[in-house]
């Protein structure tokens, strides 16, 4: 492998540095102009096979429009059409039909990926239009006479039925255009409304077919739906000619023919052909005659619409062009970049980026808690070599911070414990039980949920001369002994406690004052049926007495005054004779057990 000397001085390596960060910048940036211009050339390559199919849904709407001229004609002509109507109508069709086969066969190209329902706009405007085509076929097998004005406006309306397929899709194929060639949109709109005036110019024509054929007047509805389409014509109109002033590219030439043709000669017309058909009787016009002077004035529109199409077309090849120009002036540049700064990013790499990923690495470890992570073995100079020294000595530092943070918890810990247990029966102590007496009592009395506080207290009869008899050590044995009965009685939640030498208390949440009875009355039952065995060999036998009192609903209860009467009953248990529970009742009249 190529060895380049590396520098020694801390200047030269910061340079290095430095020099090496701008390449991979300019390596980055290179990268980004390629990846942009190659993305900007496939969207203008693309663009224009979109555009070819824009052009040929407005080609399919257009011929299915003009095919409407010599269905129209022939509707108004005696069954069956003369010879030279009928030819044309089967070379409109014939028409028509090979413009939307090329249409489905752009959609359904490998290269279209995204055009299905495009596609299936596309098939169900040619399902309309067969069943249209039938339809008519079937009127033009009956009698001109047999042709109701009813029957020619279903035939009319089911040839213009066919068109909104074509423009829904013309709108969404635009929109793909202009993603790929920003700024053609103002020009494929110009193409687009030239193609809706085509279209409206069309059905304004078509609309005079059902007075026409039937030799009657128009109805109101029929010049209700004239105005309405010359209103639309009117718009378009008004939105095309902004667009030609504003835009020195677009063909004004051939807009002003579409001014001079349909707007001044084809409009015209129209409406002198419409104040015949508006008087009473037939009009003398028939459909073929007004389809053989109106058709021919709309193709004006039509050579706008091309001219307007071939100049967009014109504008995404040169976008494209340039795109490629420039993708092949970057590739250049990129090679050339490449090749020089490989070496020189490969050891940037290895001797900065690197190592300093590994410190950051073990950094990030030492400060989540990880201290067991291992550094980097690889052996560094200079300041590379200084940092990773540095971030050992933080690892013992924090290794060491970390045992002597542990032992002052444990220490912590354990004094806490301390302050609150009996040291002989490990139960709560007096301090700690009189804070969770204080507490509770706070929201002493009968819960929300209907439960009482109670306090139970008692006390080992005769303890004194158990320690007399058998000596303390079996004093200290009966002791742990209540504690352990005690913590199996009660249930865990509640709070037992030796608040004095023989005397423990219970603090405790019951539904009723019965059950804490219950629970003291099972604890008397044990302590009595349990025999211990003194140091003497001597066997004996525990009894206690028990007071419990209760927080009264509705009224207040400190913790003293809760106390003094537990303590009073169980005065009062041992002035009965011991051996038994005394608890208060809901009268707090002292109730014997």
């Amino acid at each position: 492998m190529l060895k380049i000397p590396l520098p020694t001085s801390p200047l030269e390596r910061r340079f290095a540095l430095i020099a090496a960060t701008l390449a991979v910048v300019l390596l980055a940036l290179s990268a980004w102009l390629f990846s942009y211009q190659w993305a900007a050339y496939a969207n203008a390559d693309r663009a224009l096979a979109d555009l070819r199919v824009f052009h040929s849904i407005l080609l399919a709407m257009e011929k299915v429009s003009v095919e409407r001229g010599p269905s129209n004609a022939a509707l108004g002509d005696a069954s069956p059409p003369p010879p030279a109507r009928e030819r044309a109508l089967r070379e409109a069709r014939a028409e028509s039909d090979r413009r939307i086969a090329d249409l489905l066969s752009q959609l359904e190209a490998p290269a279209c990926r995204d055009c299905l329902d495009e596609r299936d706009a596309v098939l169900r405007a040619r399902a309309d239009l067969v069943r249209a085509r039938a339809f008519i076929d079937g009127l033009l097998d009956q009698p001109r006479g047999a042709r109701t004005g009813e029957a020619l406006h279903r035939a009319v309306a089911g040839m213009i039925q066919v068109v909104p397929h074509f423009t829904a899709i013309a709108d969404v194929s635009a929109a793909k255009v202009d993603r790929g060639a920003p700024g053609a949109l103002s020009r494929l709109l110009a193409a687009r409304l030239a193609a809706l005036l085509r279209e409206q110019a069309g059905l304004l024509g078509s609309q005079l077919t059902p007075a026409l054929g039937t030799g009657r007047p128009l109805t109101d509805a029929e010049q209700f739906a004239i105005e309405r389409t010359l209103g639309t014509i009117a718009q378009l109109r008004a939105l095309l000619q902004p667009r030609v002033l504003n835009d020195q590219a677009l063909p004004r030439g051939a807009f002003q023919l579409v001014e001079m043709q349909y707007f001044r000669v084809g409009l015209d017309y129209f409406s002198r052909v419409r104040a015949l058909a508006s008087l009473p009787g037939d009009a003398g016009v028939s459909t073929a005659e007004f389809a053989r002077h109106y058709v021919p004035l709309m193709g004006s529109i039509t050579n706008f619409r091309d001219e307007v199409l071939e100049l967009v077309q014109q504008q995404v090849g040169a976008r494209r062009d340039v795109r490629l120009a420039w993708l092949g002036g970057i590739v250049a540049i990129l090679s050339v970049v490449v090749a020089c700064l490989f070496l020189g990013v490969w050891l940037f790499r290895r001797q900065v980026v690197q190592p300093f990923a590994e410190a950051a690495s073990a950094i990030r470890a030492i400060a989540a808690g990880d201290l067991a992570a291992p550094l980097s073995p690889r052996p560094y100079r200079g300041e590379i070599g200084e940092l990773f020294d540095a971030v050992q000595v933080l690892q013992g530092n924090s290794i060491e911070r970390a045992r002597l943070e542990n032992e002052r918890r444990h220490l912590i810990a354990k004094l806490s414990k301390m302050a609150e247990t009996d040291a002989l029966t490990g139960l709560l102590n007096r301090g700690a039980f009189d804070r969770r007496l204080k507490d509770a009592c706070s929201g002493a009395g009968r819960r929300a949920d209907g439960r009482l506080l109670s306090l139970t207290i008692f006390d080992i009869d005769h303890f004194k001369r158990i320690n007399d008899r058998y000596g303390h050590a079996s004093g200290d044995r009966a002791l742990r002994r209540v504690a352990t009965l005690s913590r199996e009685v009660w249930r865990e939640e509640d709070i037992v406690a030796r608040i004095g030498g023989e005397e423990f208390a219970v603090l405790a949440c019951v539904p009723a004052g019965s059950d804490a009875v219950d629970m003291a009355q099972r604890l008397r039952e044990r302590l009595s049926a349990t025999m211990l065995v003194a140091d003497s060999g001597e066997r004996f036998s525990l009894r206690a007495s028990f007071g419990t009192a209760f927080a009264v609903p509705g009224k207040t209860r400190d913790a003293d005054g809760l106390m003094r009467r537990a303590d009073l009953l169980l005065y009062q248990a041992k002035q009965g004779g011991r051996d038994r529970i005394v608890a208060e009742t809901a009268s707090q009249e002292p109730a014997v057990g």
